[in-house]
């Protein structure tokens, strides 16, 4: 997604080579107050450090009391509403999929009209793999790296991918009879793993990441 650095004009600008229609920059645009770098809110926050703390502070919040039994790792409706859980009091676009174009340098994020079969292809894979339950340690942290960066490559959201993901995440490792802890300072090296995984599709940084932090129960 485009960083939190510059105006929303002189963003759509530096996205040209992935808005690919008038349509889309509108849509892109429409997420930001005018002339910012902003998200608009439901709290009606203009300033972009605040509004980042008030998100990470409520999204920590609604994780804390829970997720409603719709939010759940065996579907992308269960994956969207974990989204919608953590986002739905700052955003309007909170469990919905993004309707323009970004990506990642050189390398675009599945464009709007794909993302929806993208994350449902996935799931069936899922399923068909029976959500990894019956592997080892290392065979799960394997292919739920995989599972990862295959849906970070879709980027269905407009912000708020990796929180998801990785929530989605603790869900799909409990099931299987895991407990996974990531903690806050894993953060970069999470971002490294997920990089690595779009842009070079290497998921051993993400499994290393998951086989130090999974433990069997």
């Amino acid at each position: 997604m485009p960083g939190r650095g510059a105006t929303a004009e002189s963003q759509a600008d530096g996205l040209v080579s992935y808005l690919r229609s008038d349509h889309e920059k509108a849509a892109f645009r429409r997420v930001y107050y005018p002339g910012t770098n902003v998200y608009v809110n439901k709290l009606g926050i203009r300033d972009a450090a605040e509004l980042e703390a008030i998100e990470r502070e409520l999204t920590a919040e609604r994780a804390e009391q829970g997720f409603p039994r719709s939010a759940h790792f065996r579907s992308y409706d269960g994956f969207r509403a974990i989204h919608r859980q953590l986002f739905r009091d700052l955003y309007s676009w909170a469990g919905k999929e993004r309707r323009y174009t970004t990506g990642r340098g050189s390398i675009p994020f599945a464009v709007p009209e794909h993302i929806g079969p993208w994350m449902q292809q996935q799931f069936n894979a899922l399923a068909r793999d029976d959500y990894l339950v019956g592997l080892t340690l290392d065979a799960f942290a394997e292919a739920a790296a995989r599972y990862v960066s295959e849906i970070n490559a879709a980027h269905p959201f407009i912000d708020g991918n990796g929180r998801t993901q990785r929530f989605w995440l603790r869900m799909l490792a409990d099931n299987a009879g895991f407990d996974l802890t990531l903690r806050e300072t894993d953060r970069k090296r999470w971002n490294d793993a997920s990089r690595d995984g779009f842009m070079q599709s290497d998921h051993a940084p993400m499994a290393a990441l998951l086989k130090k932090r999974l433990k069997p129960r």
